[in-house]
């Protein structure tokens, strides 16, 4: 028990409800939980901790990579059996499937944990009341949990449903974010020592936790009123952590300067208040040498070649956008460029082995007939846009306006088509960039996209 503590610092209050609820093998689990609370406020980690602490089967699901209600069946049955060629169209397929597999798990806990729920809002009503009172449904001791950032008023139904017990995690107040940051003291020392030469007395130095104690209580005091979103405060204090050891690291001042450190600090720290949440790249562009001029005799058609697609990817990293704009504009390019029937293949962890048949190999052979990246860009919904960009990306964010605002600059930067206006039911897109394009602007996040592309595998 006190390891799991350790684990989820600052949430044993909410990791006892999990216990008192979910931990007692010889009873029912309850029909359906509710947890709530802003993002990054560690709702997923305490569940998925509690989970492995009980060793009970589980289902984990992420409802915006499931974005229509038959991958969302066909993902919980899969997962169930282990079967990733199954097929499930309908509620009532589903509810067959988990009747079925009773017969494994006899009355043995099953828990289904929906994460990002508030997706669910955008399919039909009867797919949430389902899902609060599934039990009712089959004979399985399921439980379902609901993850989300919003209350369960947000969820609207047109007749009444069955309440199900909520959970609310409120955010980490600044004693507590202080405490979580702290906890990874070696990675931001570590991170620093791999970007600079450090000598060995200096290292001494940066790794007293004196020093980072003294970096965070001057980094919260700008950005806890701002910010309460532990992921982006902690990318945020690792970078202006190396601004601030600098000057130590170039004997400038003493690490035991703490009012020089201060007003060393103090300007970078406000002045990155700007860039929350942008994560905007400053990796600098540079280009190979002797591109500029090249010599008549040399000058043919190859070297023609070289210098357009040298122009192009100068071009595309000459773009400042953001983090998150870069892997959204990857992902349009990936929905223009993809069939919709091959995205469980090709972004969901857990696809299986795909069956090689007649017709796949007959339409294999006419590859320069059917390429996507020659036939043009197809549109796509903003849901499917989502989708493969929570799918490519490592970090886990929510869906955020700042996030969507970026989908808009997309539109009026002209590198996507579509409407300015984000109606997450409505809205379709289509990406107007070539290969060469996002590729370069893939390689400025190191991101291979050959490989998430259909034509290629």
């Amino acid at each position: 028990m006190e390891e799991l503590f350790n684990k989820v610092p600052c949430r044993e209050t909410q990791l006892h409800d999990l216990l008192d609820l979910l931990g007692e093998l010889d009873e029912p689990l309850p029909c359906s939980l509710f947890i709530s609370g802003s993002m990054a406020t560690g709702k997923t980690l305490c569940v998925n901790s509690v989970v492995r602490y009980l060793d009970y089967k589980s289902v984990v699901i992420d409802c915006v990579e499931c974005y229509s209600p038959k991958i969302l069946f066909e993902e919980i049955a899969s997962s169930l059996e282990n079967d990733f060629e199954i097929k499930c169209d309908t509620l009532a397929e589903l509810i067959t499937k988990l009747n079925n597999f009773y017969e494994v798990v006899k009355f043995k806990p099953v828990l289904l944990i929906l994460d990002r729920a508030e997706r669910l809002r955008t399919m039909d009503h009867n797919i949430m009341s389902t899902f609060l009172r599934l039990r009712e449904f089959c004979r399985l001791n399921i439980c379902t949990v609901f993850i989300t950032h919003l209350i369960f008023d947000n969820f609207s139904f047109k007749m009444g449903v069955r309440e199900p017990i909520k959970i609310h995690f409120p955010n980490y107040n600044k004693e507590e974010l202080f405490k979580i940051i702290f906890l990874r003291q070696k990675v931001f020392v570590d991170h620093v020592i791999s970007d600079h030469e450090v000598s060995t007395k200096i290292k001494q130095e940066l790794h007293k936790q004196e020093l980072f104690a003294n970096f965070l209580n001057a980094f919260l005091s700008v950005f806890y009123r701002p910010c309460r979103d532990l992921i982006e405060l902690q990318h945020m204090a690792q970078i202006n952590f190396v601004k601030y050891c600098e000057p130590i690291i170039a004997n400038e001042i003493e690490a035991s300067d703490l009012s020089k450190l201060w007003r060393h600090i103090a300007p970078i720290l406000k002045s990155n208040l700007e860039l929350l949440y942008l994560r905007v790249s400053t990796q600098k562009i540079t280009q190979s040498p002797g591109k500029e001029n090249v010599s008549g005799f040399l000058y043919n058609f190859e070297n023609t070649l070289k210098e357009e697609l040298m122009s192009t990817k100068t071009f595309a990293q000459s773009f400042e956008l953001p983090y998150y704009a870069k892997y959204l504009l990857i992902a349009a390019y990936l929905a223009s460029y993809n069939p919709p029937k091959e995205d469980k293949r090709l972004f969901m962890k857990n696809h299986g082995k795909q069956r090689k048949r007649l017709q796949q190999v007959k339409a294999k052979a006419k590859i320069n007939e059917k390429l996507n990246t020659q036939l043009g860009p197809k549109v796509f919904t903003l849901d499917r846009l989502l989708a493969i960009f929570y799918a490519i990306l490592e970090d886990k964010i929510g869906l955020t306006s700042n996030l969507l605002a970026q989908i808009a600059t997309l539109v009026e930067l002209k590198l996507i088509a579509g409407s300015k206006e984000i109606d997450l039911d409505s809205s379709k897109y289509k990406c107007i960039v070539g290969y060469d394009f996002i590729s370069a602007v893939a390689q400025t996040v190191g991101f291979n996209v050959r490989k998430y592309l259909y034509d290629f595998m």
